[in-house]
């Protein structure tokens, strides 16, 4: 290990520990696994890019996001490929693409970001717009608010709200405007109240599958889940429909014929747009 790389990794644990101790304790909400590939940057910028992983977990995981009603930990991956190095004169400027998951309903890969980062500047949360946090604050809001929106019947609204704000902050950037646009066009279909009932059918189903599998309240779930049914047929977005199958088409199928409720099931595999998924049902069907 050169020594330039020891005193590197050095700052970077010192950093962990200084906004680890300045977070307040509370339980914990949103667990953050951040990757970073830099194998494309130069040998200098990788130096300068280590450790980063570290820096942006305990950022994400330490802030405060909101109320923490619900108290149970948000899983959150965040990979980072880094892919152009472009120095300037007075900063480090780099593209990148990066994906984002829950691990559930929500998957996004996003090419398009443009930012400056600095070595040795520490996180913090500002309002003010910046082209690097400012993007893990966007991403990070996104996955909150999708969660949200599983628990409470349009219940992410607050933070679908405060990503659109940093987008249009960032559209008014003269260098890192780059693909906020369409970041702000893709906040906006989701509060757009032709949405709602697709909104609505992910809260009604989701709800039903925790009380159903965690709460073991089966009779609670039963009343979410049949409700949900009824929603299917009001869903337009085919891409959405078919991603809202491809996810849950097997446990909703088995939790409704455990109920024995075979006209439900019925009406869950006729509007199922995906045809490989109709073996399934038919099996269960059979159990008539």
């Amino acid at each position: 290990m050169t020594v330039s790389r020891f005193f590197q990794n050095i700052f970077v644990i010192s950093l962990i520990i200084v906004m680890v101790m300045a977070a307040p304790v509370s339980a914990q909400r949103i667990v953050a696994d951040v990757t970073v590939n830099t194998d494309k940057m130069p040998p200098e910028n990788q130096s300068k890019l280590s450790g980063l992983d570290r820096i942006l977990e305990a950022y994400i995981n330490q802030r405060e996001w909101g109320p923490n009603d619900y108290k149970y930990d948000i899983p959150f991956d965040f990979s980072i490929n880094f892919d152009q190095a472009l120095p300037v004169e007075f900063e480090d400027r780099y593209k990148a693409a990066v994906t984002i998951s829950n691990r559930g309903n929500y998957v996004h890969s996003d090419r398009f970001w443009q930012f400056a980062h600095e070595p040795g500047v520490p996180l913090v949360f500002d309002q003010q717009f910046d082209s690097f946090r400012s993007l893990i604050d966007f991403y990070t809001l996104m996955v909150l608010g999708y969660e949200f929106d599983k628990v409470e019947k349009f219940g992410g609204r607050d933070y679908f709200e405060q990503a659109r704000q940093i987008a249009q902050q960032a559209r008014l950037s003269s260098r890192y405007y780059l693909g906020w646009e369409k970041r702000e066009e893709w906040v906006d279909e989701i509060l757009d109240p032709l949405n709602d009932n697709m909104r609505y059918l992910n809260f009604l189903y989701y709800t039903g599958e925790w009380l159903y599998y965690t709460e073991r309240d089966r009779e609670t779930a039963k009343q979410y889940l049949l409700y949900a049914i009824k929603q299917l047929d009001k869903i337009r977005d085919d891409n959405q429909l078919r991603r809202f199958y491809e996810l849950n088409f097997h446990d909703y199928g088995t939790m409704l014929s455990e109920y024995e409720e075979w006209s439900s099931l019925s009406k869950l595999a006729s509007v199922d747009p995906v045809p490989e998924h109709s073996d399934f049902y038919e099996q269960l069907l059979d159990k008539r």
